[in-house]
């Protein structure tokens, strides 16, 4: 029987997990959501939310992980099987916390290989030459046309997209201290100088403008606060930039030594997450824009959302500046260390899933979920709105439903005594219980509401399609579920069959 890795160090272990959760929603998704929605007022529900709804979803994920790896299981169909005695239905429930992770990087490692593409590109001077131009629309017009085509997909976008798979797998392939700690060790260093030089560069444009615009997204609405939807938004994004609910938390916690401090791991990842998220997240796409375009740009960009800033406006903008496209080049660069981090956590779960719960060689659980992987990222890559489909159901509604079962399962129906005790072992500061009826209490309201909002805005407009490419995305993702499910049978019985070959 092979021994589970356990993580070399307390710094990869942080920079690792602080990897998972650092993205592409923090340098470009968060800053177009304090735009539209109030600027500094958006911050106010968006901390709330963090104290309320992120910390104690995290530490929860720490707090199981940590329980479940002592006992040999890393995968959600592991975790949930070990905190209610290996039932049929509580590994079945857990099979939902694998495919989450799993439909989410089918999509997120296509775009995760624009990045790569875009940094080869500007390196190599091969995008499109800035156009001098009153019209923000006309400057960045060659740049959307290159998106386009790039994005078709054009024999590039291929190349670039096989590439990624090969450096995720190659990753993982060396496992948990020579492939994924290594890289998070390197990664987040680089990512947090890039990112610091990036939002000094855009800071400083046309004599310190971009500094008017960190103001000018910052400045408070205070009228926003009576809005349902600025809470919702800013409660939304802190579930979504944590990456919590997903079970890759709670993968990479169960590699942790026995003894490891989950609360302390909880709160560093979290704080580092913010630091990049709204210290150099907000720094860089809109004041850059903002100095280059003027304010009333803005809110046009911010409502264009995330590729539109992050492939179009960016790019429009650094190479017009000098050494331009090395600028872009290091933008890209940190988009892709951002996205490489995360996508890593996102496969690790299913290869959890095989290596602990099947007893497969940790070499045959990547390649099997590398081909698993792959399957979907070309058909994110060639389906038209595959990719849509995937993040409206598994990037955004399987999410808010994980959560909740994640708040019931493991605190409510495991009990409060008993998480109670999980929660304060080895720890630097125990926390009084009634913070758990607290924390854990207004958790559940939270994604209560989010959940209200999200069926009830959106998921009329998604059931209302019907298309030969939605055919092919609702039936990829319904044979993942039925896939994962028939694993999450299949390993209680392995699990049982090594518990009698070890007694004998």
């Amino acid at each position: 029987m092979q021994k589970r890795e356990t993580w070399a160090t307390k710094i990869g272990l942080i920079f690792a997990a602080a990897g998972n959760a650092i993205g592409l929603g923090n340098l470009l998704r968060f800053p177009s959501k304090v735009a539209l929605y109030g600027g500094g007022a958006f911050i106010v529900p968006y901390f709330i939310s963090l104290f309320l709804l992120g910390i104690p979803l995290m530490i929860l994920e720490w707090v199981i992980g940590r329980f479940a790896g002592s006992k040999g299981h890393g995968s959600m169909v592991g975790i949930m099987g070990e905190f209610f005695n290996h039932s049929y239905i509580a590994r079945i429930v857990g099979s939902l916390g694998v495919v989450i992770p799993f439909l989410i990087v089918c999509y997120y490692i296509y775009i995760e290989s624009w990045t790569l593409g875009f940094a080869f590109f500007s390196l190599f001077k091969k995008l499109p030459q800035p156009i001098v131009a009153e019209d923000p629309k006309l400057i960045m017009m060659p740049f959307l046309d290159f998106y386009r085509n790039y994005t078709k997909p054009s024999p590039y976008a291929i190349v670039f997209l096989t590439i990624t798979l090969f450096v995720n797998w190659y990753i993982l392939e060396r496992g948990i201290i020579k492939g994924i700690e290594l890289t998070a060790k390197i990664g987040i260093p680089a990512l947090l100088l890039m990112g610091i030089f990036l939002s000094i560069v855009s800071l400083s444009m046309n004599n310190w403008k971009g500094l008017e615009g960190l103001y000018f997204i910052f400045k408070p609405d205070f009228s926003r606060l009576l809005d349902p939807q600025v809470w919702v938004e800013a409660s939304g994004q802190i579930f979504f930039t944590l990456s919590l609910a997903m079970g890759a938390i709670a993968t990479y916690a169960s590699y942790v030594k026995e003894n490891e401090d989950v609360l302390k791991a909880g709160l560093y990842t979290t704080g580092l997450n913010e630091f990049v998220e709204v210290l150099i997240g907000a720094s860089i796409a809109i004041p850059a824009a903002f100095a280059m375009f003027g304010a009333s740009s803005i809110p046009e960009l911010a409502e264009e959302g995330t590729f539109r800033i992050g492939f179009m406006s960016m790019p429009a903008i650094l190479t017009a500046l000098p050494f331009g496209y090395y600028l872009s080049f290091i933008w890209f660069f940190l988009l892709f260390i951002a996205a490489l981090t995360s996508s890593l956590a996102l496969i690790q779960p299913l290869v959890a899933l095989f290596e602990d719960e099947l007893k497969i060689f940790h070499s045959n659980s990547v390649n099997i979920s590398m081909i698993m992987v792959s399957i979907g990222a070309f058909l994110s890559a060639f389906v038209p709105k595959f990719l849509d489909e995937l993040d409206f159901w598994a990037g955004t509604l399987f999410l808010i439903i994980f959560g909740f079962i994640e708040i019931l399962a493991f605190v409510w129906l495991f009990g409060v005594e008993n998480f109670y005790k999980e929660l304060t072992r080895d720890v630097f500061l125990k926390i009084p219980k009634v913070f758990v009826y607290l924390f854990y209490g207004t958790s559940a309201i939270f994604i209560g509401l989010l959940f209200y909002f999200w069926t009830i805005t959106k998921l009329p407009e998604y059931l209302g399609e019907l298309s030969w490419n939605l055919i092919i995305a609702r039936g990829f993702i319904v044979a993942s579920i039925l896939l994962i499910i028939l694993i999450a049978i299949e390993s209680k019985r392995k699990y049982f069959d090594q518990e009698r070959d070890d007694l004998s």
